[in-house]
């Protein structure tokens, strides 16, 4: 019996080192998912401040003012 309870106990700890890395790992992927909407956001701003500097330009201030109101 003894030896039985041994064996459960190592595939315990396996089981739970196993998990951990598990988490690890999700936790890395969340960090990566996090850094691609960030660069994501910039993209998007970047483009609308673009497109806004495009307005102004080309537009005048006056017209692009009249525009948007």
């Amino acid at each position: 019996m003894t030896d039985e309870i041994k064996r459960m106990q190592m595939q315990l700890d396996k089981h739970s080192s196993q998990i951990a890395k598990l988490f690890s790992r999700v936790d890395d992927t969340n960090a990566c998912i996090q850094k691609i909407m960030n660069t994501l956001n910039q993209i998007r701003w970047t483009f609308f401040g673009a497109l806004g500097y495009f307005a102004i330009s080309e537009i005048g201030i006056l017209e692009a003012v009249r525009i948007a109101v």
